[in-house]
């Protein structure tokens, strides 16, 4: 007779320890069982921090809407004031720091959305405290950042991502399959070219100083740079154009499309970078629905980006690879036409242009389907196996890896090389220099002038 069960007529009476064994086998099933399909248990649940959530920050805390928010953090409460409503348990800060010491115990990730200025202060933090980061790109407002950043990164063995979304989609891993396919040979010449910027460049420095906005923390928006009085060209949307805040839109842009090759064609870093901008004079004026003047005297001057820009960077030879000249282009600066494309056909508004040995490939900046240059060679062309990993969803690659998954596509380590280049374009566009770059010692080698601006001293009571 089975121990457990004792028989009476023609059922049997469970024994206590029968009833303990049953009640304890119904406990153990899988938890989304008990809680349905979607079911997500706390355990399983990110705890994620937002700074910097009142912009582009809003959108990344969306994309992580399978996670919890229990911090958030702007400088600007007014401004960030709808996103705090929206997630209405989460405690609100103006200052970052402080956030970190009441909950860090609380945090497990958190998403960095300031404007460029700030971001390294703020992911240091996170880094040294062992968070998972989210970073938006360009990551740092300058190299020396970048590099620290990355490094910090890596020696804390956290999980990271920065905010390029359409890294590892399935057009931009198409294109790299091609590339390293070798149709059109090996390639010499990659041109990139994008319409931005979409905010006022070429702009004086605002003479008026009007009153801080209610809500708005000022001093703790300048973070480490340079003070500058409040005024509505600076934020809250119009920081980018400005030096001391933003990297234009080499620095903003050029990261959306450095990753559909960077890797394939493995790029590392240039030896040298030249750039160009044009010179904009003249009395354009902008105005407030009152009338008032919001846009000073267009003119160019060093403190902000131009509205156009064109750099050059050049990269040895690397292994199996020719030496390469990598070309950009902004303001609705765009290459010559290829010869071979179709007079029919028009060059995308944004897009890349590779030019190889056997032939040249023109897509557009965000993906789409690659075209092969001259068409009648190529018109047989079978497209290669799909070797290249596949997204899973750029926020979610970013979870999963938090929680001991694969690293994310565009994490630090991959994205901050990127970034690298990126703001050593943003530094030719912004000295309009012939610059020679050292990687070994992030240094510019041939221009005092520009090395300064590497590492360039913070507002005094700021350190990295």
């Amino acid at each position: 007779m089975d121990p457990d069960v004792t028989k009476k007529g023609a059922g049997a009476t469970p024994t206590r320890r029968a009833i303990t064994v049953a009640g304890v086998a119904a406990l153990v099933v899988p938890r989304h069982v008990l809680g349905g399909p979607s079911y997500q248990a706390p355990s399983d649940t990110l705890r994620i921090a937002g700074v910097g959530v009142g912009g582009m920050g809003r959108r990344y805390l969306q994309g992580c809407a399978s996670e919890r928010v229990v911090a958030l953090c702007d400088v600007d409460h007014s401004f960030a004031a709808p996103v705090f409503r929206k997630y209405p348990e989460a405690p609100v800060y103006r200052n970052f720091r402080q956030m970190f010491d009441r909950e860090e115990k609380n945090i497990d990730a958190v998403i960095v959305a300031t404007p460029d200025h700030n971001h390294a202060m703020v992911l240091m933090e996170a880094i040294r405290r062992r968070k998972h980061v989210y970073g938006a790109k360009p990551l740092t407002h300058n190299l020396f950042e970048a590099r620290t950043v990355r490094e910090a990164a890596r020696a804390a063995g956290i999980a990271t991502q920065m905010s390029v979304q359409t890294s590892g989609s399935d057009e931009a891993q198409s294109t790299a399959e091609l590339l390293l396919s070798g149709v059109i040979g090996r390639v010499q010449e990659v041109h990139v070219w994008c319409d931005h910027p979409l905010y006022p460049a070429g702009l004086e420095r605002p003479q008026q100083r009007p009153a801080v906005p209610e809500g708005l923390e000022w001093d703790l928006w300048i973070g480490p740079a340079p003070y500058r009085p409040y005024h509505p060209l600076y934020h809250p949307w119009t920081w980018r154009s400005w030096w001391d805040f933003g990297t234009g839109t080499v620095g903003d842009m050029a990261c959306h499309a450095f990753h559909v090759f960077y890797e394939a064609l493995e790029l590392g870093s240039p030896a040298s970078v030249d750039g160009n901008r044009v010179k904009m004079h003249g009395g354009l004026f902008q105005m407030f629905p009152d009338g008032k003047e919001i846009l000073p005297r267009l003119v160019q001057t060093p403190e902000t980006e131009s509205y156009a820009s064109v750099v050059t960077w050049d990269f040895p030879a690397r292994g199996s690879h020719p030496p390469l000249r990598l070309h950009w282009y902004d303001g609705g600066m765009r290459p010559h036409r290829p010869v071979e494309l179709d007079r029919r056909k028009q060059l995308p508004t944004n897009g890349l242009l590779f030019v190889g040995t056997k032939g040249k490939m023109l897509t557009g900046y965000y993906g789409g389907r690659p075209l092969l240059l001259p068409e009648k060679q190529f018109k047989d062309f079978q497209a290669p196996a799909k070797t290249l990993p596949r997204s899973i969803g750029h926020y979610r690659e970013w979870i999963q890896a938090a929680k001991g998954g694969k690293p994310a596509t565009c994490n630090f380590e991959v994205g901050g090389r990127m970034v690298e280049v990126a703001l050593l374009g943003t530094l030719a566009a912004r000295t309009a220099r012939y610059l020679e770059w050292d990687s070994a010692k992030v240094a510019i080698t041939n221009n005092g002038e520009a090395n300064q601006l590497v590492n360039p001293p913070y507002r005094e009571g700021w350190k990295l």
